[in-house]
């Protein structure tokens, strides 16, 4: 209680040396300010300072993204555009619905989680998704930003908590809306699949009224609207059948569905087709005889978007401004799944006459399943007479920002109220109950009535009292109050100004994650359960110095404390300098801590998930090997109120080079060390040291040991897993470092127009990682999620009115496992994924001055998807390449 208290008065201290400070310096601001001469560069707000300067290179990198470049992106999403940047991975697309944050989409940099990396609306935070990714992994959704109201994108990449505080750890993505807009513009952005599927219609209107200088006032109005449709897996050779083994993965056609298949669970033989298989019976990877069936399925979800934005700015007699930014999104994601299926740990004992007859396969009698009295049944069974399950997330989130804006004594200052709310409802229909099914299955095996399995037509009156419709909702909310001061001439130093600024925040976050009842008891088959209900408040005083150390020699010096309600009280330093060697050379390096506090579902959360872990204590004396080593067990993660915040040095150095009008080129290392970092226990490695550290044993639940099984094949000791706690605690340790290239040349071709060329590269020196308490950090780097870099490289005709842009978008190869240290998954460890590379087209037509139309195709060569064998993987390895395929669209922009 004693330091909470001391932590408190730390930050009343600093806000009274703040305050003090600006009334002190008031007079000397008057004596060496004023207003800025006539002609001088207008000074603006970057990305990772609250001082204005003059808009260009500075101390920290920082990737400006305009409107211009957005447009000729052919995207039609905010997630879609960033896609497109090596310095940018894709956490969700917005197709994810087998996740706890379905419907969503988000980004990280620098191959972190997206947790650390802070996104903004006009320099301010938004509340995050209802749903955590991973149960634990709070972020902003992107989809709640409308990608027609955007001005511009600064991607600041570099730590930022001393400015920022929480979250900016791998950096700040900043989105920015238009100012002062005078006008009408319609946008629409119509594009598909080449195949027909896919297709996407995008529509936005923006209307601006009034300017400031001459009315007094302005108002911004966006309304954005969006409609996707789904990818079938009939339409894409890849994905219609999705039989892997000739990759040497896993066989992932259905085998539950018409009729499904059933084995003696005690005998340990293999299984058998159910009669009246509507596909091909054949031998599955683990010698069971069963249904092969390959439906046409649902890839993506249907999705849904409607947004409106507005913002209203009056001026006041003196210059001074009022302003407010509303903003209401509703966005529903529908994807139909497969059918409802029995829980695959079934058991029922039978009385030995369940015997559905000759199966009409060659050397098939009436005695082949041979079913023994008290033996125990185990039914691999979808419900097709109840349809398939539909999934509906509607998220709704609402935003409103107002406050004042103006001078005091001559300082730039500003004060804002923040209110920010996001509701999501997840509803699933013909879902199933497990007590109930269990009872009606072992009921029909017996002959008593209930669900006979084999019957191919089961009256819907058995059917029904099985059906459930799964309901999980959440509310996340946060409120700030803001102030800031700041002026570009604090005091002369060298015969040059020093700018400062300064501020306090006070904020409120909450998030109320009610899971299904029935799904936190356990009683819905193949459904985990998310709940948490937590919130604090935090307190925060910042100050930043723009300091000329010498004539060409620029210094950012910046702290800041934050005061979190639950956890104390952390402070964050940043220095960074800028040396102008010479006109064409800047040189530039930073040094920062950041932090990111834990999460709200990490302190609270009770969470029951699904994982993907290899058990080789039983694959090896099974004799599986690669995917066929692939269990996805129940996966309880549990959180922890007494975690600490984590904690990290960043680190960057770079040079910035113009030798020439026309070629500019900048490269910037950078270095992340991490400690204390929040994450549950590794599913795998607790498997695989489930008998080697002690108290692991108590994570991995097991079904009972099988005799027979274990008779067939010696050294099987083990039952086969079925479950992994996995608990929150800061036990980690991350160590990254790499570099950023980017080049720029113009060449100019006189009357013929301007060649423009663009290279953009992400190249990761070192990713480690540690996973455990006491373990020391091991490279993840080379895996399928953490290639060693990603390449951009666009060229671009420019010719009057016409331009023409080529972009090849290339990752790197990488090894054929998830995670290099997963080293049992020995045959295909030493293999490799290739590279992959991924052409887009554009053409931009400035028809007229009011519009603009943009053509284009995205993957033109129709590059297909690459798959990983791994057992950690066994899928396409979607970081590395476009799921729809080849892709054409139309964009028309008119101003009137």
């Amino acid at each position: 209680m004693h330091k909470e208290k001391q932590s408190v008065l730390s930050v009343r201290l600093a806000l009274s040396l703040l305050a003090g400070a600006t009334m002190f310096s008031t007079a000397a601001q008057a004596q060496s300010g004023g207003d800025a001469a006539a002609g001088e560069p207008q000074k603006v707000i970057i990305t990772g300072s609250n001082i204005a300067r003059i808009a260009g290179e500075g101390a920290t990198p920082v990737e400006i993204i305009t409107r211009a470049e957005i447009d000729k992106s052919g995207a039609s999403t905010v997630v879609e555009m960033l896609s497109k940047l090596p310095s940018v991975s894709v956490s969700l697309d917005g197709n994810s619905y087998n996740s706890f944050a379905g419907g969503a989409s988000s980004v990280g940099l620098r191959g972190l989680d997206s947790k650390y990396t802070l996104i903004l609306l006009n320099g301010r935070r938004l509340a995050n998704y209802g749903f955590a990714n991973g149960a634990e992994n709070s972020f902003v959704d992107l989809n709640n930003i409308p990608l027609a109201a955007l001005e511009s994108v600064e991607i600041l990449r570099d730590g930022a908590s001393a400015i920022y505080g929480s979250d900016a750890v791998a950096g700040v993505i900043n989105f920015k809306t238009r100012t002062n807009y005078q006008g009408m513009e319609l946008s629409g952005n119509l594009g598909s699949n080449v195949k027909g599927d896919g297709s996407t219609f995008n529509a936005s209107l923006t209307k601006g009224w009034g300017d400031l200088d001459k009315d007094g006032y302005n108002v911004l109005m966006t309304v954005d609207a969006l409609k996707r449709n789904s990818l079938r897996s009939s339409e894409h050779s890849a994905l219609a059948n999705p039989d892997y083994t000739r990759y040497g993965g896993s066989d992932n056609r259905t085998t539950d569905q018409f009729q499904g298949w059933v084995r003696d669970y005690d005998n340990g033989e293999g299984g058998y087709a159910i009669p009246g298989c509507v596909g091909k019976v054949g031998i599955s990877s683990t010698g069971d005889q069963v249904c092969f069936t390959n439906p046409d399925t649902q890839l993506t979800p249907r999705i849904e978007r409607v947004g409106v934005s507005t913002i209203v700015t009056k001026r006041l007699d003196g210059g001074d401004e009022l302003f407010a930014e509303l903003g209401f999104n509703h966005n529903k994601s529908t994807y139909q799944q497969g059918y409802p299926v029995f829980s695959s740990s079934f058991l029922a004992p039978t009385d030995g006459t369940t015997n559905p007859g000759v199966l009409g396969l060659p050397g098939e009698t009436e005695d082949t399943w041979g079913f023994a009295p008290g033996d125990r049944l185990q039914v691999f069974h979808a419900i097709t007479e109840a349809g398939p399950k539909v999934q509906t997330i509607k998220s709704d989130t609402a935003r409103v920002v107002t406050g004042w804006r103006g001078t005091i004594h001559g300082w730039d200052s500003e004060f804002a109220v923040n209110l920010n709310r996001s509701k999501l409802v997840d509803e699933t229909t013909n879902t199933i109950l497990l007590d109930v099914s269990n009872a009606l299955l072992g009921q029909g095996i017996l002959g008593t009535g209930g669900y006979d399995p084999f019957n191919p037509s089961n009256p819907m009156s058995v059917v029904s009292p099985m059906l459930h419709v799964f309901h999980h909702e959440a509310v996340s909310k946060l409120g700030t109050l803001d102030w800031k001061m700041s002026t570009p001439s604090l005091f002369n130093f060298q015969d040059r100004p020093v700018g400062f600024a300064w501020g306090a925040q006070a904020s409120h976050e909450s998030i109320n994650d009610v899971a299904d009842p029935l799904a936190e008891a356990g009683n819905i088959v193949n459904y985990g359960a998310t709940s948490s209900t937590a919130s604090r408040s935090l307190y925060s005083v910042y100050g930043e110095l723009a300091v000329p150390l010498l004539a060409k020699l620029d210094a950012q010096v910046a702290l800041r404390g934050d005061h979190y309600s639950d956890f104390g009280t952390t402070w964050n330093p940043k220095l960074a300098l800028a040396w102008r060697a010479a006109d064409q050379i800047l040189l530039r390096g930073s040094a920062t801590t950041s932090f990111k506090a834990p999460t709200l579902p990490e302190l609270g959360s009770v969470t029951t998930a699904y994982t993907t872990v290899a058990d080789w204590a039983r694959c090896v004396p099974l004799g599986y090997v690669g995917a066929q080593c692939s269990y996805s067990p129940k996966d309880y993660l549990k959180g922890n109120p007494n975690l600490k915040p984590e904690k990290a040095a960043n680190y960057s150095l770079g040079i910035v080079l113009q030798p020439v009008k026309d070629l500019s080129m900048s490269l910037d290392w950078y270095g992340i060390h991490q400690r204390d970092t929040i994450q549950a226990l590794d599913a795998q490695y607790i498997v695989d040291n489930e008998d080697i550290i002690p108290g692991f044993a108590a994570l991995v639940g097991r079904d009972p040991r099988n005799p027979a099984l274990e008779a067939a094949h010696p050294g099987l000791n083990k039952g086969r897993i079925n479950s992994v706690t996995t608990p929150f605690s800061n036990v980690g340790k991350t160590i990254i470092s790499g570099a950023d290239l980017d080049i720029s040349y113009a060449l100019k071709l006189g009357a013929y127009g301007k060649l423009s060329f663009h290279e953009a590269m992400n190249r990761t020196f070192k990713y480690d990682q540690s996973i455990a308490p006491g373990e020391q950090p091991t490279s993840r780097l080379d895996g399928v999620y953490h290639p060693r870099w990603n390449n951009s490289l666009r060229t671009t005709y420019d010719y009057g009115d016409h331009s023409l842009a080529l972009t090849a978008r290339t990752a790197s190869s990488t090894l054929n496992i998830s995670d290099p240290t997963y080293s049992q998954d020995a045959d295909v460890t030493n293999a490799r994924v290739p590279s992959y590379t991924v052409w887009d087209l554009n053409y931009t037509l400035k028809a007229s001055k009011q519009l603009v139309l943009n053509f284009g195709v995205n993957n033109v060569f129709d590059k297909a998807m690459v798959y990983s064998n791994s057992a950690y993987v066994d899928t396409y390895v979607q970081g590395l390449n476009d799921v729809v395929g080849r892709y054409a669209y139309v964009n028309a922009r008119y101003s009137f």
